[in-house]
This record gives structure tokens, sequence and C-alpha cells, in this order.
């Protein structure tokens, strides 16, 4: 489980009460058994919301992240419900589409940007990097076809910003030419955005912040921890009345003889 600086908790009215009158019937090892059980079944509404809000990406990492758990002090008669995004690096994974992004069940490294937005950036540096350009025949101004022999291109001559490297590799699809002097045409790529990007400059590129929550606008973690927590609260006290009354009607019972 990851908390990354990211931490939300609660307590809930009533919920303490019924905490000291089971420490009053129960010892501190049962107690905690109780919390344990409770909790399991509190918390898992809130890991359902967690999952259908966590937008799906390319990779599928976040989604696929999604966990809780619940830890039992005995000593203390306590436990303690988590629920978010395993920690990330630690399982096996796999190269997503041949790039450097790798897919695995511990793969969310990128979910404190989700929940809290990024800031803007820019690609201040010149794509230098040699490259081959394969053979392709070329329609020219005039109408001429003409065969272009497999080349290597030494500068790129602009900036650059792709995921080929990172996510997978893709192709530029062919797009038809605009009219001169009308601007702002998008580069279509195989697959398309967001399984791919590819933008090419010839001035340093903006990449405009990301907003907390993504497209979306609603932080994962957050949205679905407001969104369940009066059936945390209920779940929590109705599991933990039962306990309670449950060991106080056996306790009446043997004291009036009734069961032995």
């Amino acid at each position: 489980m990851a908390t990354i600086g990211i931490s939300i908790s609660a307590q809930f009215e009533g919920l303490r009460d019924l905490g000291d009158a089971l420490g009053r019937v129960f010892r501190p090892e049962e107690k905690a058994e109780i919390m344990f059980n409770a909790l399991e079944k509190a918390i898992d509404p809130v890991k359902l919301r967690l999952r259908e809000v966590t937008p799906l990406g390319p990779t599928g990492n976040l989604r696929r992240a999604v966990d809780a758990k619940v830890v039992k002090y005995a000593r203390d008669g306590t436990a303690v419900g988590i629920v978010g995004y395993r920690r990330s690096g630690k399982g096996g994974s796999a190269s997503f589409g041949g790039g450097t992004i790798r897919v695995g069940p511990d793969r969310a490294f990128h979910q404190w940007w989700l929940e809290e937005g990024t800031k803007a950036r820019q690609i201040s540096k010149p794509a230098d990097k040699p490259y081959t350009r394969l053979a392709h025949r070329r329609t020219l101004k005039s109408g001429k076809v003409v065969d272009v022999a497999t080349h290597e291109v030494k500068r790129q001559g602009g900036y650059i910003a792709s995921s080929y490297a990172e996510l997978q590799e893709f192709t530029v699809l062919k797009t038809p030419r605009l009219p001169r002097g009308q601007q702002g045409q998008r580069v279509q790529t195989d697959p398309a955005y967001p399984g791919a990007f590819f933008k090419k400059s010839s001035t340093p590129i903006s990449i405009p912040p990301m907003p907390i929550g993504g497209s979306t606008g609603r932080p994962p973690l957050t949205t679905a921890f407001q969104q369940m927590q009066p059936r945390v609260a209920e779940i929590l006290q109705r599991e933990l009345r039962i306990s309670l009354e449950d060991a106080l009607s056996a306790i009446t019972r043997t004291s009036t003889g009734t069961l032995v």
C-alpha cells in the first residue's frame, strides 16, 4: 500500500464509545480481532469505489494497483484499515509494447500526480539524435511522385515530445497537407492518443500542468473516501454493535443460570 504523502483519515461519531464498551467486555486481543473483522467489511466498499473512479489509462497500471489491507494490534486491542494503491516497484512486471514503461500489479508510480496534479513542464533541448528514415514514396507539390531511398537523418531541426521510447512503439499516420498559411494540424498516431503521442515544434514545447484528478477533475482517493464515508460508518457501527450485544447477551444468559 502506498501513502507517498497522501493521508486521508476520519473519526466517526459514536465509534469511540462503542470501542470503549468493547474494551470493558473483551480482552485486548479479542477486541483487536473484532475490530479487524469489522474493518475488513467496512473498507471493502471504499476499495470497490476507488477502482471505479480510478481512470483507466493506456497501461491500466493504476487501476490494477487498487487494494485494501487491515492490520490488527493485539496488544492495544485496535486495528487499522488502509485503502489505496500497492507500493510501487516490488512485484514482477513486463514491458508495455516494447517501451521502458512496464505493466504489473504494483506499477502505480503516477498515483501522486493524479491525486495532486502536476506542474507545467518544458522541453527546452532540441532533438538531435540521428535516426533512419525508411524508404518511401513522396508526392511533390507539383504532383510528381518520387521514390525516396532509406537514409539517415542527422539533425531533426526541432523540439520533440514523444511517448515512443517510454510507452510503446507507434506509427505516424499520413495526414493530408493543410492549405498554405493554415496551421494547427495534429499528428495522428497508431495507436491513437492516449495510447501514444507525438509532437514536433520549431520552438521549445510547453507541456501544460495536469489538474488535480486529471481530465475528470476527481482525485481518486479523496473522491472514493468522501463518497463512501457514510457507508463505512454504517458498517462499522453495525458490526461493532452486534459484537457488543452478543457479548452482553451471553453474559446475561450465563448469570441467570440458563446457559452453562
